[in-house]
């Protein structure tokens, strides 16, 4: 096995599902492709209202972001693509790929997903179990903000010390008062901060940075890869840990144990592996059933085999 193998593998949080063989990881895709439409299918969800035999995936259109603010407006307060009516631990205004924020929520069980990708995501970007780690987001949850990332730090057991946005030199000086005594392994930031940071001084510069980035960062998502900045595609109605970077820095290996990520052309039909066309989103294991969400982004998926030892797709974006 990789994790026996590679005196690098430590990079890969989960190797028994992010090094699965090809063949393995294409039959996990089709029973979670096939629970997930058997669920549509039971469910009085738009979708079944709609008509659409839940058969196969192609056979429904791509969904956008005004059809997903549209049903939230006419079912609130989560629209009719909340198949499970289990008890939500949280709830936010989602913004990522929709028109206006979003009401959106999590069960129990998608929030430990979550954890598991994100502690997956952070240990990409180099910060290893009980290591220290700084977050410069907000306090949301959507947004991506602190909140997002509160439990893949919790399952890492790593040290989470949330500063606050810094993209002013006032913000900068108070973070770097605690980054001084705390010495901080990975910064956790948004795009501005990021920004702000990278160029900024006069403070003690981490091992990396990670970088959550969501589907208005398009130029930042498609810039050309940095070697200590680990860059996080985040659609937090889908997941907030879609799909990341790794050591190798060759494109976003999406979680493909928990999301489906096609590209397809303008009539919304798939195209071949390493093509380029829309990106749409399909989460297969959550409680809101997203099918082929579009992101609003361009890119290209790659299956070939990654330097890392991963297996899970790669993005690109263009």
């Amino acid at each position: 096995m990789l994790a026996a193998a590679d005196k690098d593998a430590a990079a890969l949080y989960e190797p028994a599902v992010q090094a699965l063989a090809g063949d393995a990881l294409v039959a996990l895709r089709s029973r979670q492709l096939a629970a997930l439409l058997e669920r549509v299918g039971r469910s009085t969800s738009r979708y079944a209202t709609a008509g659409v035999a839940p058969t196969a995936l192609t056979a429904f259109p791509p969904l956008t972001g005004v059809d997903l603010a549209a049903e939230v407006d006419a079912h609130p307060p989560f629209g009719r693509l909340q198949l499970r009516r289990e008890p939500f631990i949280r709830a936010g205004l989602a913004t990522a790929s929709v028109p206006q924020p979003t009401p959106t929520a999590w069960t129990r069980a998608d929030l430990d997903a979550e954890a598991r990708w994100g502690a997956r995501a952070l240990r990409r970007a180099g910060l290893d179990a009980r290591a220290r780690s700084s977050d410069c987001l907000d306090g949301g949850l959507v947004t991506p903000g602190t909140l997002a990332i509160s439990d893949a730090l919790d399952t890492l057991d790593a040290l989470a010390l949330p500063v606050g946005p810094v993209t002013s030199e006032a913000a900068l000086r108070r973070a770097a008062e605690v980054w001084e005594i705390v010495r901080p392994r990975v910064i956790i930031a948004d795009a501005p901060s990021l920004a702000f940071l990278y160029e900024a001084g006069g403070y003690p510069r981490p091992q990396a940075f990670a970088v959550l980035l969501v589907p208005g960062d398009a130029a930042a998502l498609a810039a050309a890869a940095r070697p200590d900045v680990c860059r996080i595609f985040s659609v937090p109605q889908v997941c907030t840990f879609t799909a990341g970077e790794c050591r190798a820095r060759d494109g976003y290996h999406v979680v493909e144990d928990g999301v489906l990520a096609e590209i397809v052309d303008a009539r919304g039909a798939p195209q071949p592996d390493r093509s380029e066309g829309r990106l749409v989103l399909t989460t297969l294991t959550r409680s809101l059933a997203l099918l082929r969400l579009d992101t609003g982004l361009r890119a290209a998926l790659d299956r070939t085999p990654c330097a890392c030892g991963e297996t899970q797709a790669r993005l690109r974006f263009a």
